[in-house]
């Protein structure tokens, strides 16, 4: 068991997985174990990654959002967020069943950068904010990823890492209650020491706000149960893995957390499989941005 202290969004995920990825050995033999242990915390930083990814755009729901989800993964970032002002098109903005949500728009962020005491955090690629449903005022949104790229570098060591995401998430919600899908949305990590990972998933997302009714577009989530269920295909330079994940008991989403992600408490259970092999890997939430992961 290895407890990850601190995630700090994507930085922090990379700098986790800078400390497993060099020691990762896929060439396992039948009788080894399908993950060592630091190939396990490797697979757990990427797939809390992705769960916090998911955060971050919950609530995008237009273009008055187009920054807000910075600060969703970076506590503190909202000031940095200013710097960023992404281009949305077209001009005018129609809304055809007055629900919030656009018929369509693209949201622009080349040329983002956010300045922070210690690192800089460069933002590319462009979000699609569609209504499937235009003719009716139900708050369904899509939010199509082409490229949406965070890259990160450390001022004081001058490493970088970054990553990408590609596909659709699909959303709906009230007030309370939000959910989402994902189907073959592939996120793509790139690490400091210049490894690499892919991850592939078709996920269903419930989120659940502690209070009724606190759920509002373009602005942080509040605090609430975020419960993740569905498959996955993870990818290292010599070999991919299959994974079915869920979340029992369900992730505990803390709006006012200082360290993200902003999840207090929860378990997220991985089965991987690799050939004949199969192990489960745990990640459970301790404290704000506090895990840990287990092998069985």
């Amino acid at each position: 068991m290895r407890t990850v202290h601190r995630f700090l969004a994507l930085a922090g995920a990379a700098v986790v997985m800078v400390g497993v990825a060099a020691c990762n050995n896929d060439n396992m033999s039948s009788s080894t174990p399908i993950l060592t242990q630091a190939n396990a915390e490797s697979l757990a930083t990427n797939v809390v990654a992705d769960v916090a990814g998911e955060i971050e755009t919950a609530t995008l729901d237009g273009a008055a959002g187009a920054t807000a989800s910075f600060s969703a993964s970076v506590p503190g970032a909202s000031a940095a967020a200013t710097q960023c002002i992404p281009t949305k098109s077209p001009s005018p903005i129609v809304d055809t069943d007055k629900d919030g949500v656009p018929d369509s728009i693209r949201i622009d962020y080349t040329g983002c950068v956010l300045s922070y005491p210690l690192s800089t955090d460069t933002i590319s690629g462009t979000i699609d904010v569609i209504d499937p449903t235009s003719a009716v005022a139900d708050h369904a949104v899509k939010r199509v990823f082409t490229d949406f790229r965070r890259a990160v570098v450390d001022l004081l060591s001058g490493e970088h890492w970054s990553e990408t995401q590609n596909g659709v998430r699909t959303a709906s919600r009230d007030t309370t209650v939000l959910h989402t899908s994902e189907t073959n949305f592939r996120t793509d990590f790139v690490y400091a020491n210049g490894n690499n990972a892919e991850h592939v998933r078709t996920w269903e997302s419930i989120f659940t706000a502690d209070v009724p009714g606190s759920i509002q577009p373009n602005t942080l989530l509040p605090s609430g149960t975020w419960s993740v269920n569905g498959t996955s295909s993870w990818t290292r330079p010599k070999g991919t893995y299959s994974l079915t994940v869920t979340t029992n008991p369900a992730l505990h989403y803390n709006a006012s957390c200082t360290v993200a992600p902003r999840f207090d408490a929860g378990k997220i259970t991985a089965v991987v499989m690799k050939g004949t092999q199969t192990m489960t890997v745990t990640i459970e939430f301790t404290a704000c941005g506090q895990y840990t992961v287990t092998r069985s």
